[in-house]
């Protein structure tokens, strides 16, 4: 009895395990299908198939079967919607340098399109998302300026002005920023010369916002003037900071810092 009931049992776990690799081999075969399907589908399948994968909150899958549209059916008369959605998808993943390319792509290709002016924004604001800290590399910076003049000079684009207006403003203060970090860099180094060419170079280069900086300028020609023993220099900076900017934070740094290190000569 017992002899049957093992010869039993042998035979059902064999022939379960035969059906589960049939599963597996099913299920293998299966995606292959699905994956060689993919490669064949029709521009209206693929984009039935992303908006499917975005509903479902598969954005990977969906930037698969957008990019592969994008890729076999560049003439398609839709194909400036998927470039849409794909740029999209990768603003929201995080993929900015993709989707600045897509957007920028957009807008210059149709020019004409209702969302031309919005395609312009997003790239910007993806190129902007890219920008670094002062201390590192502001070609970034660089080329989001480069953009939101494009933006700016097109007399037609006026919904986005104000937004693009700040970015501009955030961009160029950053690039101040950053040779003023390039100053001070040369100054503790104790290279004045250096230092003082990058004083006349911020002067030249941004004169757009120089006059919100001015104060912050003046203290630092004062504070290098100091190093070189240009009294001159000190007052006459000194005496125009306390009377354009008397409770600015620089004239009573300028003050403090004539006061604490007085000139021996």
């Amino acid at each position: 009895m017992g002899k049957i009931m093992a010869i039993t049992v042998f035979k059902f776990l064999k022939t379960y395990a035969a059906q589960g690799a049939c599963v597996v081999l099913l299920t293998l075969a299966a995606g292959c299908a699905k994956e060689q399907k993919k490669e064949n589908m029709s521009f209206n399948e693929l984009t039935s198939c992303a908006d499917k994968a975005q509903q479902k909150k598969h954005h990977d899958d969906a930037v698969v079967y957008l990019e592969e549209a994008l890729g076999r059916f560049s003439d398609n008369e839709k194909i400036h919607q998927v470039k849409m959605s794909l740029a999209e998808l990768n603003f929201d993943n995080g993929n900015y340098q993709a989707a600045h390319e897509l957007y920028e792509n957009f807008n210059q290709l149709y020019p004409a399109d209702a969302q031309a002016e919005y395609a312009k924004y997003k790239s910007i604001l993806s190129m902007y998302r890219q920008t670094l800290d002062v201390h590192c590399d502001q070609t970034e910076t660089e080329e989001t300026i480069k953009l939101c003049r494009e933006y700016l000079q097109k007399g037609v684009y006026k919904k986005f002005k104000k937004e693009i207006g700040d970015i501009q403003k955030l961009c160029e203060n950053r690039l101040f920023n950053k040779e003023i970090y390039v100053f001070n860099f040369y100054f503790n180094k104790g290279k004045y010369d250096a230092a003082g060419h990058r004083l006349k170079t911020i002067k030249h280069k941004f004169a757009t916002v120089l006059a919100e900086h001015e104060d912050q300028l003046l203290y630092l020609e004062c504070k290098l003037a100091q190093k070189v023993k240009n009294k001159k220099l000190i007052r006459q900076n000194l005496d125009e900071l306390l009377t354009k900017y008397p409770t600015s934070e620089f004239t009573l740094m300028a003050q403090n810092l004539t006061a604490r290190r007085p000139f021996i000569f």
